[in-house]
């Protein structure tokens, strides 16, 4: 493990959806989690940290990699999401309220100028997905065109009506956005902000690969094609952000039908 830097990025508002199918269900059910016996290296010098073995993966609590790298990470309660701060060094501690300090205004990435320009986001993660599946020896996924179309109705519904959830606008379930039950779905909402001049492509997959259940959507075998929705739109506090989603099928199963986007 080598020292982090700028890592400032807000890892806000990360949810996991997971729309399984029983047996979906079934083999999530049939993780276990072991203590790790492997040897984690900071800067080459052996340091001792918990760790869990799931999956064949290492996992290990970010409040302990703060510690031992030296950054500072807390729970933003008022914002409710966790704040990584890559200037500080470590106290777990949230701030007074009258001490936080929002971060300092970042220039106003580019908007794509062209359906071809989001396109190629959209493209970037579903490649930056395969690239991980193929770390693991897992079989890449497809681009199914009815994902793609769904993913981004949800991306839309989400943008215009502000509701950043797994439940839709009007209150039914994400899985109705098809006609096919057996849909996996991950969604992030990205501040242009907290970017740090990275892609938003880059910035949602390595988020999602940094999270547990998201994780297991990226990686699940038994998911066979992908599609990827990209809208542009404000969070809760106003910022200009993306609605990101990518939706994950089922092995065996297709989709037919595409509902249009929902409102409140």
């Amino acid at each position: 493990m080598n020292r982090l830097k700028n890592t400032g990025l807000v890892l806000c508002g990360l949810a996991l959806g997971l729309s399984l199918s029983a047996p979906a269900a079934q083999a999530v059910e049939s993780l276990k989690a072991t203590l790790s016996t492997n040897r984690i290296l900071v800067d080459g010098q052996e340091t001792h940290m918990t760790a869990y073995t799931i999956g064949g993966s290492n996992y290990v609590r970010l409040r302990d990699i703060g510690k031992a790298v030296g950054f500072e990470v807390y729970w933003d309660s008022e914002n409710g999401c966790v704040q990584v701060e890559s200037g500080k060094p470590y106290t777990g501690e949230e701030p007074a309220k009258d001490e936080v300090i929002k971060p300092a205004p970042q220039p106003e990435p580019a908007v794509p100028a062209s359906d071809a320009d989001v396109d190629a986001m959209k493209q970037e993660i579903v490649d930056r997905t395969n690239a991980i599946r193929r770390e693991q020896g897992i079989s890449a996924l497809t681009v199914n065109a009815k994902l793609m179309q769904a993913a981004q109705v949800r991306a839309e519904e989400m943008a215009a009506s502000g509701a950043y959830s797994h439940t839709r606008p009007d209150g039914r379930k994400n899985t109705t956005v098809t006609d096919c039950p057996y849909v996996g779905e991950n969604i992030h909402r990205i501040a242009d902000w907290a970017l740090q001049g990275k892609s938003v492509s880059e910035v949602a997959v390595w988020s999602w690969n940094l999270s547990g259940g998201h994780r297991d959507n990226l990686l699940e075998k038994n998911y066979a094609e992908t599609g990827v929705g990209l809208a542009r739109g404000v969070n809760d506090n106003g910022d200009a952000c993306w609605y990101c989603v990518q939706l994950f099928l089922w092995n065996g199963y297709t989709v037919g039908w595409v509902d249009t986007p929902a409102a409140k």
